[in-house]
């Protein structure tokens, strides 16, 4: 028999559910559909440099590699640990994958500027923060509650 208050965290959604909910699988569907546009949008920046410059078209693309590794890595560990039921363990995996996901990206700028010889920064550095820019246009677009303001 199910008590009072049971019933009340039930009737909000905050009760415990197995297995993969409706905000886990919205969440997963926003991202994924955000990672493979930036994706794109990457591929088709570095196609279009190729009529400007080689070194330019990879540049792009290392920039965009930067920017996309660490994001797909920040989201898979989130998604992985969604089943954390105290409020305190979400938080610590949040800031466990962000501060991995800023680690990662300050290797990745490292090694490709130590081991890149030819290199446009310039290049690398806009498609960085056009892909940034990028993310936060489509997750507002993408998630029609934050439309609702």
């Amino acid at each position: 028999m199910t008590s009072q208050y049971e019933r009340r965290i039930e009737s909000v959604g905050l009760a415990k559910k197995k297995g993969l909910n409706k905000f886990n699988q919205r969440f997963a569907k926003l991202y994924i559909i955000v990672l493979l546009l930036q994706l794109l949008i990457c591929s088709l920046l570095a196609l279009l440099m190729m009529f400007k410059d080689f070194v330019t078209a990879y540049s792009v693309l290392f920039g965009g590699m930067i920017y996309l590794l660490p994001m797909c890595w920040f989201v898979f560990r989130l998604w992985m640990n969604r089943n954390l039921d105290n409020p305190q363990k979400i938080l610590a995996n949040v800031y466990i994958s962000k501060a991995g996901k800023m680690a990662l990206g300050v290797v990745l700028f490292v090694v490709v500027f130590l081991k890149v010889e030819p290199l446009d920064p310039l290049a690398l550095f806009i498609t960085y923060i056009f892909l940034q820019i990028t993310s936060w246009y489509l997750q507002l677009k993408l998630n029609e509650r934050f439309l609702k303001l």
